[in-house]
């Protein structure tokens, strides 16, 4: 959809508004197309690592493994909403998992979140 497209379904006070400002301030080009495409698997991404617990996860464990007891430790919350998160992001594919007997452990997919990184980045190029 194009500028021009927008400004017209307006109310008129508002169009008058918007007109006189691109006339002084010429900051846009009326038939420049507005891309709103959005790529659903990057949405996901963002609003994932966008809980604190869940990013603060990610920056723990990206160089080490470490288990559900001393992520919680380390976090100051119940082990129950960790494996919540870490299922959330496991499920994404952003963590690694391994298994000693009866713990588990996690490390960051550093791969997996570049990917997700250059996608983003390459919305904004």
């Amino acid at each position: 959809m194009k500028i021009r497209e927008l400004i017209e379904k307006l109310n008129e006070k508002q169009r008058k508004t918007v007109k006189r400002c691109l006339q002084s301030c010429e900051i846009m080009d009326l038939e420049e197309d507005i891309d709103i495409e959005t790529n659903e698997e990057l949405l996901r991404f963002l609003k994932l690592v966008s809980n604190p617990i869940r990013y603060k996860i990610l920056k723990m464990v990206k160089n080490r493994w470490m288990c559900v007891c001393l992520i919680s430790q380390a976090l100051g919350e119940d082990q129950t909403l960790i494996s919540h998160h870490l299922r959330s992001l496991k499920n994404m594919n952003l963590l690694h998992e391994r298994r000693e007997g009866k713990l588990r452990f996690y490390r960051t997919n550093v791969e997996k979140l570049r990917k997700y990184l250059k996608l983003l980045e390459k919305e904004y190029n």
